[in-house]
């Protein structure tokens, strides 16, 4: 493959930083309300898939501070000397979250989809089902796994890559170490991927099966119609951009194994970093898009919205 122009390069670390730059403050933000509703028992946000949003928010903005400050600002020259310092500690710490957390946030995508699945199925035990230990199980599916997994990069040596911009950049000294670790990863995006396609599409025909039945029974039932397409759509975009993100970062995995086509070191980084920042990034503006529990709350707390009572969707709450 040839290598990436430089106006190529440039304007993908642009979107990056603008990315960050908007999607920390807003996770943040929106972080704060989610924990918020917990200590105030809010009857539509103290759920268990809220509680899971917020482990899930703690593993996404880990994801983009690791980036940042593990990939990107060494990679750009700032802290040169600090990284210098550090040498081989920092490439392992780095390394270590990197790779724990790309596994934590497919495990967390699986437990959101397991989460609303059930809550479609056993409406009546959904509950009862993320109640207690159940939940703090569920805590443990979304972290343990990753973190598992991290702990294989501590037997890969390391050095530190000057690159042309006065940059470091971390790197695996032994190649097969590192191809055998894409194909843990990939092996782990591949059943997730696969996974979450069945368990979106059973979602999504359940959501439309219940529709239909709603609609038998509904008075008004061009307006019940158009309420019950409108969600269902909404579940299908969702669902399509969580898929697509995750196909998309096993299809770079799949190239890297197969070595289809090389990459520069500046330039795998470059990549994997964009893709990993895409994946960290989507699930506040998926939260605040399609959760009308959480958008009502945040507003009501804003004063921008002086109704008192604020409902559930079917989708996201």
């Amino acid at each position: 493959m040839a290598s990436l122009s430089v106006l190529i390069v440039s304007s993908i670390e642009f979107f990056q930083f603008i990315l960050v730059t908007v999607t920390v403050p807003l996770y943040l933000f929106l972080l704060f309300f989610m924990v918020k509703a917990q200590f105030r028992k809010v009857d539509e946000l103290a759920t268990p898939f809220f509680k899971l949003c917020i482990s899930t928010a703690i593993i996404d903005l880990s994801t983009l501070f690791a980036n940042y400050f593990g990939a990107m600002f060494p990679k750009l020259g700032y802290f040169t000397s600090f990284y210098m310092y550090l040498d081989s500690t920092y490439a392992h710490i780095y390394f270590y979250i990197a790779w724990s957390t790309g596994i934590c946030q497919a495990m967390s995508v699986s437990v959101l989809a397991t989460n609303r699945l059930s809550a479609m199925i056993f409406p009546g035990d959904y509950q009862k089902m993320w109640q207690s230990y159940r939940l703090w199980i569920a805590f443990c599916i979304q972290f343990i796994p990753g973190m598992l997994v991290g702990i294989l990069t501590f037997f890969n040596k390391t050095q530190l890559v000057p690159n042309d911009k006065n940059g470091l950049i971390p790197q695996f000294l032994d190649k097969a170490m590192t191809s055998f670790f894409f194909m843990i990863g990939g092996g782990f995006l591949l059943t997730n991927c696969l996974y979450l396609i069945i368990a979106y599409c059973f979602l999504f025909y359940m959501l439309h099966k219940r529709n239909q039945e709603v609609n038998s029974f509904s008075i008004n039932t061009s307006k019940s119609k158009e309420s019950m397409r409108r969600r269902e759509r909404r579940l299908f975009i969702m669902c399509s951009i969580i898929v697509s993100v995750q196909m998309t970062i096993l299809l770079f995995f799949a190239v890297k194994v197969a070595k289809i086509f090389e990459l520069s070191v500046d330039e795998f980084y470059l990549l994997y970093n964009l893709l990993s920042d895409l994946f960290a990034s989507i699930n506040p503006y998926l939260l605040w898009i399609f959760s009308d529990s959480l958008r009502k709350y945040v507003l009501l707390q804003m004063g921008l919205r002086y109704n008192s009572s604020v409902n559930n969707t079917a989708v996201m709450t």
